[in-house]
């Protein structure tokens, strides 16, 4: 029998939970460890959506990368949508596992993932981990070819699929691009210890964060938050290198979307 408290074992040899930061909420954060686990749903958030689809799927357990629990849950009225969810989670037997700055910051894990897609060469942690050699918050790395920054730009949409990016920079869209930084998710904050590289890409820039940018001369990329999406591949081909189709139906989530739309 594989259980849940089996599968979160396996999740922190990818990403040691003593990686998260510490106003993080990471682990199991809803169910039984001793539940037995068949059928797996992976997702970005745990959204109504997702848990009705969890529900039609018959999953068992829900891998997210952001917490189902952040804030502290003072009262549980079914008219709130997050008690409405924990509700309907717990009536259908569904637990809750959540890997986010932990799954951020391992060697292997979403930033590494990020940058790896964009076929990054020479790849170092970017804000590195006191306790960790090789793990920390984003990567930086080279291009293995220089490009321009309109064709940068191009680039990583078509790379993160994106419909849309936010560009803030001094420069003109001829640039050269060649060193790049990337941290995943919420990275405004980090621009004034941003070391010497050509773009940083990031999500959730503000806008007294854009304006400090200009001011320094950096060149930021918003890719948004939703880029993190691709922790759903990450992973489903990690648990899928330890157990067999046979063993684990492991789906990722169809109904996440971006909740940004440009109009």
């Amino acid at each position: 029998m594989i259980s849940v408290e089996e599968i979160y074992n396996k999740i922190k040899n990818l990403a040691d939970e003593k990686l998260a930061e510490n106003w993080d909420n990471v682990g199991i954060l809803l169910g039984d460890k001793q539940q037995e686990v068949k059928n797996i749903l992976v997702c970005l958030d745990v959204t109504t959506d997702v848990v009705e689809e969890a529900i039609s799927n018959n999953i068992d357990l829900i891998i997210s990368h952001h917490p189902l629990i952040f804030k502290a849950i003072k009262k549980l009225q079914f008219d709130d949508f997050k008690s409405n969810i924990i509700k309907n989670l717990i009536k259908n037997d569904i637990s809750v596992i959540s890997a986010h700055t932990n799954l951020d910051s391992a060697e292997f894990g979403l930033n590494q993932y990020l940058a790896n897609i964009l076929n990054l060469k020479n790849i170092d942690v970017l804000f590195k981990n006191d306790n960790f050699s090789n793990a920390g918050l984003g990567r930086v790395g080279c291009l293995e070819k220089e490009m321009d920054l309109k064709t940068f730009i191009s680039f990583v949409k078509s790379k993160f699929n994106l419909d849309y990016v936010k560009l803030i920079s001094n420069d003109s869209q001829d640039k050269k691009i060649n060193k790049v930084a990337i941290l995943g998710g919420s990275g405004g904050s980090f621009i004034y210890t941003l070391p010497d590289v050509d773009i940083y890409l990031t999500g959730d820039v503000s806008y007294h964060e854009a304006q400090d940018s200009l001011e320094m001369g950096k060149t930021v990329l918003d890719i948004g938050h939703f880029s993190e999406i691709f922790c759903k591949d990450l992973l489903k081909n990690y648990l899928l290198k330890i157990y067999t189709s046979d063993e684990l139906n492991i789906n990722l989530s169809k109904v996440e979307e971006n909740p940004f739309k440009i109009i």
